[in-house]
Parts: structure tokens; C-alpha cells; sequence
């Protein structure tokens, strides 16, 4: 048997931030992905580089995979057009991810790729991990929506919307705009958006409301042709309970997500962050299966947050059935943000 203090199941962006900086703190760690390459979640790929009062670019250190910076984010709906102003950065997050674990395996991290668990158990105040023979003191689930390391924990399944992406070639939209259409004739509860990359634009749709969405995206493929799609479920929840003994969660397994915009690459960078740092406090007192708390008390100023977004989320996306409605409380939520942001921009 192989023993290790720590062993993170997933190698996504919440785990291979977590692994960077457990390995700088210098911690006994293994992290278990079962893909052979980054990038396998459907997703947008833009990053907001300032939220909760967190830098991206702290967390992150390199410009590696960054493609575009983009200030206006134009929201289309029936009654026009509503100028967001949020700075989003365009990645190649198959890049950004690559980035994360080069610099994770420079600071010694043993991350491990084409490795599926089939199974965890516990063994006393251990876990026992298979195929792969690993012990582990402490199990940290960085493994998406359907966490196996969730279940182990008996913590409930998050509420999901269903999104679906692209890459296209051309799309007639200005490309110095990030552009959401937020509109029922493209897709009730929910919406459809364009980013432009580089070279190409990321495509795609999602409903909050999943019984919803088959025949909006029928529509939605007519429109927009492209031979490969990929679609993923994205938690909607507020944030989860994150621990139980000997446990922690991280990311889309927490529900550690934007839930207005269905979001989850910089919350779960930061709770990753958050997550390494407790890590490191629970090593002081030899992995005690029950501080798992700590991690708990540490989030909670970002999960204040991130369940207040969540609230909004669910008034105007699942209560909320005008339109017009809609539009006005969007329009003022549009007015706060961008003044945020500005006064963000200026700080920084």
C-alpha cells in the first residue's frame, strides 16, 4: 500500500489549484485524475479577475493561456441592450489548466493522470483508495458535479442547469464585446452567449430549468452551425457543505459557483486557495480527522457572498416568469456591477 497524507480526487481547475499550493507549503500529496489531458467540463472559458476581493492573477501568477481581456459585456434582450462593464478574460483553459499543474509539479506536486477511482472506502480514520492502492489521511473531492468523495460524505447532490458550448469560426458580433442573450425566444430561464477567443468564439446555451432546454437548443443548433458540441451539468445550489471528517470539498462539488451566471472557474480557484490554507492548519495537529471544520470557517466570507448571488439567481431565473421584469431588475443590477467594477479597476 502507498500512504500519503493527502490524497485529491479530480484534476480540474479546482484541483490543480489546490495542488499548487499545497505543494508549496510542502504538503504529502497525491491528486488522482482520470482524464489523460485538461479541459474535459464544458465551459465558456472566461475568467472576471476580480471578485469577492480576490486577483485572479494572485492565484493564478502567469499570463499562460490568457488570450484577450474584454471590459463590455452586451446583454441582448427584447426590450435592448444593457452595456455591462466587468473586465472578463478569454482564456485556452485547456492552457490554463496545463499552466497550473506545470507550476504545481515545479514546486514538487505528484499529480497523477489517467488514474479513474472506482472506489473509496474508510478504514478507521484513513481512506482507502482503488484501484490504486492509496492511503490517505485527509480525502479532499475536487470531482465535479457528480463527487464520488461528496457521496462518501452523505452530503446531497447540488441542484444543476444544463449547458452545452462550441467553438466557431466566425460570428457576426462585435469581438470587443462579450455578448448573453437574455431573451425567451433564445431560451427560457436561462441564456446563450458569445465569447470571442482569439481566433474563434466560444458558443454556447444553458437553462436553469434542464426540462427546458432540448427544445430551445434544437433551435439554438439550427442557428449556430457546428459539428461538435459539449454539454456538462453545472451545480446551481447555494454552496454546499464542505466537510466532513476526514473530508473536504472543493469547486463544482461544493456548488462552489456563480449560480447568477453559472460560473465556476475563479470561486473555485479562490475556495481552492482557501482549501490549501486550512490544509495547512489541519497538518499542525496531525490531520484530526474532525478539524475539517476549519475549512468551513475560513469559507465563509466567500460563501456569504457567493449565496447571496445565488439568491438573486433564483428570483430571476426561476421565480420571476415577465420578462419585462427581467429586464428592469437586470437593467439595475447592470448599473451596480459596473460601478463595482470600475471602482475595482481603480484599486488594482
Amino acid at each position: 500500500m502507498e500512504r500519503h497524507d493527502i490524497a485529491i480526487i479530480g484534476g480540474g481547475i479546482a484541483g490543480l489549484t489546490l495542488s499548487k499550493f499545497l505543494a508549496e507549503y510542502g504538503m504529502d500529496f497525491v491528486l488522482l485524475e482520470e482524464h489523460d489531458g485538461f479541459f474535459k467540463k464544458a465551459c465558456g472559458e472566461g475568467i472576471t479577475p476580480y471578485i469577492f476581493g480576490y486577483n485572479f492573477f494572485d492565484i493564478y501568477e502567469s499570463n499562460a493561456g490568457i488570450e484577450r481581456r474584454l471590459n463590455i459585456t452586451n446583454i441582448h434582450t427584447r426590450y435592448g441592450d444593457l452595456k455591462l462593464y466587468m473586465p472578463v478574460l478569454m482564456t485556452d483553459k485547456e492552457k490554463i489548466e496545463g499552466e497550473l499543474a506545470r507550476q504545481a509539479r515545479k514546486r514538487g506536486a505528484d499529480i497523477r493522470m489517467g488514474e479513474k477511482v472506482k472506489n473509496i472506502r474508510r478504514d478507521g480514520d484513513e481512506f482507502l483508495i482503488e484501484p490504486q492502492g492509496i492511503i490517505a489521511k485527509l480525502l479532499v473531492g475536487a470531482d465535479g458535479f457528480f463527487s464520488m468523495v461528496r457521496k462518501l460524505a452523505g452530503i446531497k447532490q447540488p441542484d444543476y442547469a444544463v449547458g452545452v458550448e462550441t467553438l466557431v469560426e466566425n460570428i457576426d458580433m462585435n469581438r470587443d464585446e462579450v455578448h448573453i442573450e437574455y431573451r425567451n425566444d433564445v431560451i427560457k430561464y436561462g441564456y446563450s452567449w458569445f465569447f470571442p477567443k482569439k481566433e474563434k468564439w466560444n458558443v454556447g446555451i444553458g437553462s436553469f430549468k434542464p426540462h427546458h432546454f432540448k427544445e430551445y437548443f434544437d433551435k439554438f443548433k439550427e442557428r449556430i452551425k457546428a459539428e461538435r458540441w459539449r454539454g456538462a451539468n453545472i451545480p446551481i445550489s447555494k454552496p454546499l457543505k464542505s466537510y466532513a471528517k476526514g473530508i473536504m470539498l472543493v469547486g463544482d462539488a461544493a456548488s462552489h459557483i456563480i449560480s447568477s451566471i453559472g460560473a465556476g472557474n475563479i470561486t473555485s480557484m479562490i475556495c481552492a486557495k482557501i482549501a490549501a490554507d486550512a490544509i495547512n492548519k489541519i497538518s499542525r495537529n496531525g490531520f484530526n480527522g474532525n478539524d475539517t471544520r476549519i475549512y468551513a470557517e475560513m469559507l465563509k466570507p466567500v460563501v456569504k457572498m457567493m449565496k447571496r448571488d445565488y439568491n438573486f439567481a433564483f428570483v430571476a431565473n426561476r421565480i420571476i416568469k415577465s420578462e419585462y421584469i427581467r429586464y428592469r431588475i437586470m437593467k439595475k443590477v447592470v448599473e451596480v456591477n459596473s460601478e463595482y467594477y470600475r471602482k475595482m479597476e481603480e484599486r488594482v
